[in-house]
């Protein structure tokens, strides 16, 4: 019961994935690796992740980072992650397909008593806040702060279409799948092991036209073919996210949700923006958890 309690006092990963696995990490190392090496710190029995394909690592401010390996792909909070990032409570990455880690950090120390602190000040006059120097220079980065938010919002008319989810936004994403068919192709080529750990979903069969089996074709080569072959995934990516859309702006997160999981399905690419702009979405609409 006392080793329980110390154990779950301490940051740890929460592993769901492969199948039906289920695995708590404690991270009492200043580096643990995970993959599916027998060396690694963390192993995981999945042939879509890289022998070493992440690493987790302790800061000097007791904070984590989680760093890329190579050009395996790691998606955090959605997004693709480039090389590092910070972990914060509750943070979940997923490598492969099906594995997800979630970051769990220890119960937050209770506040020192402040007696040393008041005996240090007895006797000396405090500053009115206004004329403190910790104060001026906060108030300094507050007023820089607001200026530049101005300037940009009008050097930039008033913002970008892509902060959120949009008809213009979805047909662009849609305008990209068959650079990122050409991305992956040339990704395989590099790396087939890293190739399989970016690119899902199945290759076809009886003449059916899919991100997967596209990827893997060296044919066509030309780009006003390719984007003739990919025309199927494209039109569908529209319906499919264009339908997404509607749902949620009426309100329906649950349909909203699943339609988002079916347009990542059509490009299932974690190195496409067309991937991960449906699965910020499948994100977004997703319904907040029972207490």
């Amino acid at each position: 019961m006392v080793f329980s309690f110390f154990r779950g006092n301490k940051p740890s990963l929460l592993q769901t994935g492969p199948g039906d696995q289920s695995r708590s990490h404690v991270l009492d190392r200043a580096e643990m690796s995970i993959g599916r090496a027998a060396n690694a710190d963390i192993v995981v029995d999945d042939p879509f992740l890289a022998p070493i394909h992440a690493r987790i690592e302790k800061q000097s401010d007791g904070g984590f980072i989680i760093r890329r390996m190579g050009l395996n792909p790691i998606m955090l909070r959605g997004e693709a992650l480039l090389q590092t990032a910070s972990l914060k409570a509750g943070d979940s990455f997923r490598l492969g397909r099906d594995v997800e880690f979630q970051f769990l950090e220890k119960a937050p120390a209770k506040e020192a008593p402040k007696k040393e602190a008041a005996k240090a000040d007895d006797g000396k006059p405090k500053k009115p806040l206004f004329k403190q120097p910790a104060f001026l220079a906060g108030m300094g980065l507050v007023y820089l702060a607001v200026v530049g938010i101005i300037g940009y919002v009008i050097l930039s008319g008033g913002g970008s279409t892509e902060a959120g989810p949009t008809a213009e936004r979805i047909n662009a994403e849609a305008a990209r799948i068959p650079t990122c068919i050409k991305n992956a192709r040339r990704l395989r080529q590099v790396s087939e092991q890293t190739f399989n750990g970016a690119v899902g979903g199945r290759v076809g069969r009886d003449g059916d036209v899919t991100y997967a089996a596209l990827s893997l074709a060296t044919e066509p080569a030309d780009d006003a073919a390719l984007a003739k072959a990919a025309e199927p995934i494209v039109e569908a990516y529209k319906r499919t996210a264009l339908a997404a859309l509607a749902s949620e702006n009426r309100g329906n997160n649950t349909l909203a949700q699943s339609l988002y999981q079916q347009t990542y399905d059509l490009v299932p690419d974690v190195n496409c923006s067309a991937a991960r702009f449906a699965l910020q979405r499948r994100a977004a609409t997703k319904p907040p958890a029972r207490r």
